[in-house]
Order: structure tokens, then C-alpha cells, then sequence
């Protein structure tokens, strides 16, 4: 017996066929693009009808690859980026669709600012507002009334290919808290919000418990994306939460979800709203627990722009990317902490939110080539020097958190945690164990972990996840930890230089 899990990410959308011990037994994956609407470069948007033929697309070719039959399948279950959704009309048209990226808060933003000031963080533990729902909805009701009036639902991206699959509107805890409208504390729909801004509370949708079956696989479902109709449909989730459930995270502890961005989360079992506006605080999937967040945020990415930008002049660069990535290891095997004095202030960064906006200029600092006793710096120490970047900003989220919360221990998931040197780095620039699950797909997982809940395989999302997750190591400090305490100071002093 198996379920699907379908992700739609920033940067495409997934699907993977998992069995009930967690293994994937197929997978497929395509990119998606934005428009970028006519003189409004900050805005970002995309087209919910070409967006659910992609769904649809990858849910027929995992199906294909997993080799199993449909009838085989027991729930299928969703979870997508946090902060994206699309807007309805009231008989399910699509109006808009708006990805995570969309900035065009920014010019409506001050609305909330006039209306609630310091008082919408409190409520929502979100800041600033241009980047959640509120502040675009306010935007378009200035901009384009002729949508705005039509607006008789928002969902979450995820919670849209749930409506389009079964029918049924709704959320869960962590999608809702990601839109900006929540009250985290209560976690309830904040009708303060809503108020301020004189938006109908009825265009959101009913909060729904994780692991529960929502609705069931449409016939109009089963012609477009191939699932079986009358297949269960269950809540799923945003894709960090979703991670932290394929971790096994547990209150006090601290996961890096090290992907294209690295989310530093902590799940906590009471609420906690930090008063500096620096990091977010989140309504976890979970009854009764919330999530604290302090989010380095492009991490994978820049490793894979530095790995583009040496491989650009290849005669064959996609075979360079692909070759380095697959021996990412082996090339950076054997150099030391440091990386010969390499050092780079290229992208992550420690989370503070009232300067979320301010992106400083990228710094890379090394010894002089021309010095007799210098190794010239090459492609494998600058590609070291960018791992230890991102664990350094790690590091600093790290300390943030821990300053308004200790933690019990450090786990890490996502791409990056797949190769050995990631996150044996981790944990001598932490100089504390770092635990690493044996799959890489997070959110995929996650969302296959509330599948099988709401199939009735297990009791509860928590023992679906016992069973679901298996764990690779716990990755120890070396003798090279140490060292690491002299190169973070000196990171964080070329971080801060010119400031």
C-alpha cells in the first residue's frame, strides 16, 4: 500500500510515490517560471490553469516511474512554499495566482503599519507585512478593484491543488499562520486583521487538523491528473513543517531544513513571540505546539550559483555542474578549516527582520596570489570557502534563537545533508552533534507522512512519522571544531565591515 505526496515549491512542482516504511518508489519533478507584470517589477505572478497542468503532469510521470497501480494508492496529500496562495472567485475561478517572491506588498504595506503598527507582529508573529497576503490584498483592492471585488476565496498554494483535486476548501495550522491573517497565540483566524484592512474573514478557509481527510479524488481530478477517484484526499501542510514532521523534530530542538534557502526552526510547546521583530514565530502543524524561526536564507542556492558560475566557460557546462555536484566530497576532501584563509559574506545571512530589505554587497576575501608562499586560491577552496559560509549564518541563526530559547539538540535535512562533508561541517562549526534522516525529500516526505495518517495505516501523523523516517547518523565534532570558533569571529568581522 502506498500514497502520494505533491510539493509545489518555489521553483517547481514534485510529486513522489512513497510505501509505508517511507521509501520512494518514484519521483518526478518540473521547473515553473513567474511573469513579471508590466511596470511592476517587484510583483511576481503566475497562471493557476498552466500551474495545474504541471501538477498534473508530475503526478502521471511518478505514478509511471513508481511502476505500481493506482488502485495500489490509499491518499495523496499536499504541501507546497510558504507565503505563495492564489485568489478565487465564488464559483472557483482563478483570479490570481501570487508565489512566496511577490513583492508587491511593499506599496501597501503602510496600511497596516496606520492600521495596527507593532501590534500585527504580536498577533501573527509575521514581519514585515509587505511579504504576507494582508498587504497584497491591499494592493490590489488600490490597483485592481475589478479583481479585488471578485475575491471570494484565498488558499494557500498547496490548499489550491487540495481544492483542485477534491473540491473542498481548506487549510492547516501552518499554511494559515503563513498567510499573515492568524492569530498565532489563539490560533484562529485574527478578526483584528481582517477588520483593519475591512477584508471579508469568509474568503479564508476552514483550518483543518494535519493527517485529516479533507475530501476525495473528483472524477474531473482523475481525467487531469490520473488519481483514482473517490482516492482520499488529506491535509497536508507548509513545505517547512512538512520538513520538521520528515525529521522527527521534536519540541526544544533545533532543524536546519538546508535546501535552496535554510529555515532554522525550533518547535516549541508554548507560545513565544519575540518582541525585537528579528524572527518569526509560527503556528506548528502540531496541536499545541508553535515553531520559532530565525532563516539564513539563500543556502543551497548560492552553492549551486557558485558551482554555475566556475562551470560557465566548460565546454560542456551542465556536465561540469552535474560531475562537481556528484563529487562534491571528493573535491573539497582534505581542506582545511579556513580554507586557506578563504573567506565569503555571499548570500545567507542571520535573520533580521526590520532590515529584511537591506541586501548588502556580496564580500570574498583572499590571500594574495602573487606571495611566493601562498597556494593561489582554485575552485575547490572557494567552493569550501562557500560551505562554510552557509554554516557560519547557520551558526548565527542558530545563537538567535538560542537566546530566546535553549534547545536539546540539532538535526538537519534537505538536499545539502545528503553529501558527507555538509553536514560533518555543520557540526564543527556548531561544535555540537548533528543528526541527518536518510531521505532528503522533506517536505515530500512530510506530506507522505499525513498521507498515511489519513489513510488509516497509522493512528496519529506523530507514529506515521516513527515509522516513515529512518535516520542516515548523528554527525560528532572532530578535532577541527575548535578551529572553527577563530574562523566564525573572523567571518562575522568581514560580514559587518563597512557598516
Amino acid at each position: 500500500m502506498v500514497v502520494a505526496a505533491i510539493d509545489a515549491g518555489t521553483t517547481g512542482v514534485r510529486c513522489m510515490i512513497v510505501d509505508y516504511k517511507g521509501k520512494n518508489l518514484g519521483i518526478s519533478r518540473k521547473s515553473w517560471d513567474y511573469a513579471t507584470p508590466v511596470d511592476l517589477e517587484i510583483a511576481k505572478e503566475f497562471n493557476p490553469h498552466d500551474f495545474w497542468k504541471l501538477v498534473c503532469s508530475v503526478v502521471r510521470d511518478a505514478l509511471k516511474n513508481s511502476g505500481i497501480k493506482t488502485s495500489e494508492l490509499k491518499a495523496v496529500a499536499t504541501t507546497s512554499q510558504r507565503h505563495g496562495f492564489v485568489l478565487l472567485d465564488s464559483n472557483g475561478n482563478e483570479l490570481h495566482g501570487g508565489p512566496n517572491i511577490d513583492a508587491r506588498g511593499a506599496m501597501t504595506q503602510y496600511l497596516i503599519d496606520e492600521s495596527l503598527g507593532e501590534t500585527y507582529h504580536e498577533i501573527t508573529g509575521c514581519w514585515p507585512p509587505m511579504m504576507f497576503a494582508p498587504s497584497r490584498l491591499a494592493w490590489f483592492e488600490e490597483e485592481e478593484p475589478e479583481i479585488y471585488e471578485k475575491i471570494a476565496h484565498l488558499l494557500p498554494i498547496c490548499d489550491w491543488i487540495t481544492l483542485r483535486l477534491s473540491g473542498v476548501y481548506t487549510t492547516d495550522l501552518s499554511s494559515a499562520s503563513a498567510t499573515g491573517f492568524l492569530n498565532v497565540r489563539t490560533k484562529s483566524w485574527s478578526e483584528k486583521v481582517t477588520s483593519a484592512l475591512n477584508i471579508d474573514a469568509n474568503i479564508l478557509p476552514k483550518i483543518r487538523g494535519v493527517g485529516e481527510v479533507a475530501g476525495e479524488v473528483t472524477s474531473q481530478a482523475e481525467k487531469e491528473c490520473g488519481l483514482p477517484k473517490g482516492l482520499p484526499v488529506v491535509q497536508g501542510g507548509a513545505d517547512t513543517h512538512c520538513a520538521l514532521l520528515a525529521s522527527e523534530s521534536k519540541v526544544g530542538e533545533i532543524t536546519v531544513i538546508a535546501g535552496s534557502t535554510a529555515p532554522v526552526m525550533m518547535i516549541l510547546d508554548n507560545h513565544l513571540c519575540v518582541p525585537d521583530q528579528k524572527i518569526w514565530t509560527g503556528a506548528h502543524m502540531i496541536e499545541n505546539q508553535w515553531v520559532l524561526e530565525s532563516n539564513a536564507t539563500l543556502t543551497g542556492a548560492v552553492l549551486e550559483w557558485a558551482v554555475r558560475l566556475l562551470c560557465e566557460r566548460s565546454e560542456k557546462p551542465e556536465k561540469c555542474r552535474q560531475t562537481t555536484f556528484e563529487k562534491l566530497d571528493e573535491l573539497v576532501d582534505g581542506i582545511p578549516p579556513g580554507s586557506g584563509e578563504t573567506f565569503v559574506t555571499l548570500g545567507p545571512s542571520v535573520m533580521d527582520c526590520q532590515q529584511i530589505t537591506d541586501i548588502k554587497q556580496a564580500r570574498m576575501v583572499f590571500p594574495q596570489p602573487a606571495l611566493p608562499q601562498v597556494i593561489p586560491l582554485d575552485s575547490s577552496r572557494m567552493i569550501h570557502a562557500v560551505l562554510e559560509n552557509v554554516a557560519f549564518a547557520i551558526r548565527g541563526n542558530v545563537e538567535q534563537l538560542e537566546r530566546y530559547s535553549k534547545s536539546t539538540g540539532v538535526k538537519t535535512i534537505g538536499g545539502m545533508s545528503q553529501s558527507e562533508t555538509w553536514p560533518q561541517l555543520l557540526a564543527n562549526v556548531l561544535n555540537r552533534p548533528v543528526a541527518t534522516p536518510g531521505q532528503s525529500e522533506g517536505s515530500l516526505l512530510g506530506a507522505a507522512i499525513c498521507a498515511a495518517a489519513g489513510s488509516g495505516q497509522y493512528s496519529s501523523v506523530a507514529k506515521a512519522a516513527k515509522a516513515m523516517v529512518y535516520w542516515k547518523r548523528t554527525y560528532q565534532p572532530d578535532d577541527r571544531a575548535d578551529q572553527y570558533n577563530r574562523y566564525y569571529s573572523r567571518w562575522n568581522e568581514i560580514r559587518f565591515e563597512g557598516d
